[in-house]
């Protein structure tokens, strides 16, 4: 096999996100990279070249898996070891480019050495007889965080999105820290770049911009705007803090929608990365229900000054991990005036906490209406309902704009909180006391 080579100093390379194995949707116009080199837009349908390898495997044509700015990606049999392998191909419209040559074979080192769960393992690299580079990896099935978080089974604001998506970022924070471990910037964390594969895999893909923490080499702006940090932006030196802030660009995504600097084309997000102005997430979320401890981990990863951020990628993943570790993640609810939250003879089973607001609570005698209290900031209603499966025997209507935490049982159930014999005991002291309610109205 003959081995292409690259100095090592050069680990910059061109900002075109190539695709993965995946089953993947067009991505938003916020996530299109840009490049020093030059725009290239590569749409080649060619079949993988036979590559010359002394001693080595060969492999039949295969099917095409994807396509990027880099080259195409395509599935092929090694028939020596009886598996199938992921073959990338450089484009050969770029294949004359010394720039996009040293650029893919850099992609194709960091990754090899990169070696970690999260991080797809490369097996080899070649250079056909016609010159036409390639190296192949592990095959990886499943979808891309942007599809992930596209799906409807985790929608916006939900539990199951804010837990499991979490679960997910952690895996990323390790292999990101990983990689800074080894002097290694990956320079391009965003959605598309992480993959979600089958049986809890979580991939961090697409090393092709990665470069050496210590480099001194910047050719140009590289990467992709909305999830860039306004220093990259800037083109002025990176450490692992500029990582920091693609990894809370990821998590202000998944928190809020949005990316910090808004939806725009390339062009505008770089313009805002430039000055760093990030949106205030508190605001993004206003009618999400989005804890806001949260939000300041999200906030504080994307700081525009560099001071600001959490200084390394094991401090971010400490703070998301503790705030998981803290239990519940009750979801907020906002109400206008006049809003009915809780209708009297209803069964379901929600309790909620004002957090702000005002509401009064009323029985409906005839055409009359009893008011039996009046609720604020800290006062829970509806916590009868956690436990029994009985009518609601009052209504709670806002009077003032409200917002609420929201409870429901399996919530509870899922915290553990209802196990055992105290479950028992609550339920039975929460019947007692519908009896003795309704004895004292009798």
């Amino acid at each position: 096999m003959s081995r292409p080579t690259i100095e090592d100093e050069k680990l910059v390379a061109s900002a075109a996100a190539d695709s993965a194995p995946s089953t993947t949707s067009d991505p938003p116009p916020w996530s299109e990279p840009i490049s020093p080199y030059g725009k290239t837009t590569l749409r080649d349908s060619e079949e993988p070249p036979t590559t010359t390898r002394t001693p080595g495997p060969s492999f039949p044509e295969g099917e095409l898996l994807g396509e990027g700015g880099m080259g195409s990606v395509y599935l092929v049999h090694e028939a020596e070891l009886e598996r199938d392998v992921a073959m990338k191909v450089l484009s050969k419209a770029l294949a004359s480019d010394a720039h996009h040559r040293d650029a893919f074979v850099a992609e194709a080192r960091v990754s090899a050495q990169l070696q970690h769960p999260a991080i797809i393992p490369v097996h080899s690299m070649a250079c056909a007889a016609d010159g036409t580079l390639s190296f192949t990896m592990q095959v990886v099935r499943g979808q891309n965080l942007r599809d992930w978080m596209r799906s409807e089974r985790h929608q916006l604001g939900s539990r199951e999105r804010l837990e499991q998506g979490l679960e997910i970022f952690m895996k990323v924070c390790d292999a990101l820290a990983f990689a800074h471990s080894r002097g290694i910037l990956h320079c391009d964390v965003k959605p598309e770049n992480v993959m979600v594969g089958d049986f809890g895999c979580v991939y961090l893909m697409d090393w092709g911009l990665a470069r050496k923490l210590d480099a001194t080499a910047r050719p140009g702006v590289a990467g992709t705007p909305a999830y860039m940090s306004p220093e990259q932006a800037r083109n002025e030196r990176l450490d692992e803090r500029s990582d920091v802030f693609g990894l809370g660009a990821i998590l202000f995504e998944l928190i809020s929608g949005e990316p910090p600097y808004g939806r725009g084309a390339s062009d505008i997000c770089l313009a805002r990365a430039v000055e760093g102005r990030v949106s205030n997430i508190l605001t993004v979320v206003q009618r999400l229900g989005v804890s806001r401890k949260v939000c300041r981990v999200a906030a504080k990863a994307t700081a525009p000054k560099l001071e600001e951020r959490f200084q390394s990628v094991s401090e971010l993943k400490d703070a998301v991990y503790q705030f998981l570790r803290a239990g519940l993640h009750l979801p907020r609810q906002a109400f206008g005036r006049g809003t009915l939250i809780v209708r009297e003879g209803d069964v379901e089973h929600t309790a909620y906490i004002i957090v702000s607001g005002r509401c009064r609570v009323f029985r409906s005698t005839g055409d009359h209406e009893k008011t039996l209290r009046e609720l604020g900031p800290g006062d829970i209603f509806g916590e009868l309902a956690l436990l029994l499966d009985t009518p609601r025997t009052a209504s709670v209507i806002v009077e003032d704009e409200c917002t609420v935490l929201c409870i429901d049982r399996s919530t509870l159930e899922n915290s553990g909180a209802m196990a055992g014999w105290t479950a028992e005991l609550l339920r039975v002291l929460a019947k007692r006391f519908r009896q003795a309610e309704a004895s004292l109205e009798d």
